[in-house]
């Protein structure tokens, strides 16, 4: 498979991620991108740049080549080995590959943002027009991630922002200092996604609200178990980092009554938080049970959404949340911050959408959800999955998107005229792209 240009009339986009398909660790990105794929159609041509392994893994995907174009889905994937992802690496792959639009997915990544961009500055490749995502990392949750380390007083260190907060913000203004912004139209998800993004980057950027895609909810493969009174069992599903805020989640159930269990699904993104969750739940009385299953391969979500009676994430800030969707989707009431786009889930009955400064509300919905007995439960239940599936349902998110990339292109939706990508040398796998000369970090 070559990954030549998209053609008369097509707009190629040129993706750089960091892990896509047959991954599944990586969480909303990657599923966000693989919608796209899916559900963009003609006359889109999406190329992945990406790794050629999941987060953590030491080992690359089986069945696939490093460093060939081949088709995943309806669109086509190139797979680096770590010693490719760098700036040499990176040129030679981006010259190689014909596209109209560079999309990239992060502000922060180092090797699939930063190092584009730079690239592009330095007119190393094409300058094409590109759209950049930030995925809910200017959130001020996001940019709040962070802690010192034990050489500063802790009283201090409350009262001072975040390590990674100053280095963040340092790297955006150098960054637009640099120039390494201009002619990038920036892709919100939410309208208060788009009013931060201008925030950081100034009332001049070129900010464009297209929604994520999400999937098509697959059909039920079994019914719901009835609610037990008493007793709440409540699905964490993401990565496992403080932006998630698994902690705040396992402070909350001492306080509930009755039988609590709590399933930890997702991989590990920081082990020193990790190693603070454990010790939090080790600590929980008796009537409390937390058990961590590891990461979860998406078909297996539906299933294990369904064995549950809530979803639970106090997240510090999503742009959308994926996993929100599938959970109501699935008919599981969610129960999470209010740093989302998911609001007002009470009002249809879809679960609960709380400020993380008032924890004991956070309980009481908890409790609420312990003592529901079968019939309320389905009541909520329902309500969740009818929110999940119009969501599911809505094409404006896909129209949206699909203008986002016609304009990017320097095209009109709906427009006739014939389009040739900017630069269009066609390579073939491994030798054309220039990645069997190696390339690693430059």
């Amino acid at each position: 498979m070559t990954a030549g240009p998209a053609g008369r009339g097509g707009v190629a986009v040129l993706v750089l991620l960091e892990r896509y398909l047959p991954g599944y660790k990586a969480g909303g990105p990657l599923r966000t991108v693989q919608n796209m794929v899916e559900q963009m159609g003609p006359p889109f041509r999406f190329r992945i740049l990406t790794r050629d392994r999941d987060m953590g893994d030491a080992s690359a995907y089986p069945g696939i080549v490093s460093g060939a174009w081949q088709p995943v889905g309806r669109g086509e994937a190139l797979y680096l080995p770590p010693r490719q992802v760098g700036l040499r690496g990176l040129r030679r792959a981006m010259r190689g590959t014909g596209h109209d639009v560079l999309y990239l997915n992060s502000l922060f990544s180092a090797p699939m943002s930063i190092a584009p961009l730079l690239l592009r500055r330095l007119r190393a490749v094409p300058v094409t027009p590109v759209v950049l995502a930030p995925r809910g990392e200017l959130h001020p949750g996001a940019l709040s991630v962070g802690a010192w380390g034990r050489w500063v007083p802790r009283g201090l260190a409350g009262r001072l922002p975040s390590p990674k907060y100053l280095k963040k913000r340092v790297y955006i203004g150098l960054s637009r200092a640099a120039g390494l912004y201009r002619g990038v139209t920036w892709q919100a998800s939410s309208e208060d996604e788009a009013a931060e993004i201008r925030r950081r980057m100034g009332t001049r950027a070129v900010v464009v609200v297209a929604p994520d895609l999400v999937a098509a909810p697959a059909p039920s493969a079994g019914l719901r178990a009835p609610k037990r009174a008493g007793v709440v069992r409540a699905m964490f599903l993401s990565r496992i980092d403080p932006k998630k805020n698994l902690a705040y989640a396992i402070a909350l159930l001492g306080a509930v009554r009755g039988r609590v269990e709590l399933g930890i699904y997702g991989p590990v993104g920081d082990p020193l938080y990790w190693a603070r969750c454990r010790a939090l739940f080790q600590a929980l009385p008796p009537h409390v049970e937390v058990r961590y299953h590891g990461p979860v391969q998406s078909d297996r979500v539906g299933a294990l959404m369904r064995s549950y009676d809530v979803f639970l994430l106090p997240t510090l800030g999503e742009n959308f949340g994926h996993v929100v969707v599938e959970a109501l989707v699935q008919g599981c009431p969610a129960l999470i911050s209010d740093q989302t786009p998911w609001r007002g889930l009470e009002a249809v009955h879809a679960g609960w959408d709380l400020p993380l400064d008032r924890p004991a509300a956070f309980v009481a919905a908890l409790q609420r959800v312990a003592d529901m007995g079968p019939d309320e439960h389905a009541r909520w239940s329902a309500g969740a999955a009818a929110l999940g599936r119009r969501r599911s349902a809505d094409q404006s998110a896909l129209r949206l998107n699909r203008e986002l990339f016609f304009r990017a292109a320097g095209r009109q939706p709906g427009a006739s005229r014939e389009m040739e990508p900017r630069h269009a040398p066609r390579p073939r796998g491994l030798a054309a792209s220039g990645l069997s000369r190696g390339g690693g970090r430059g």
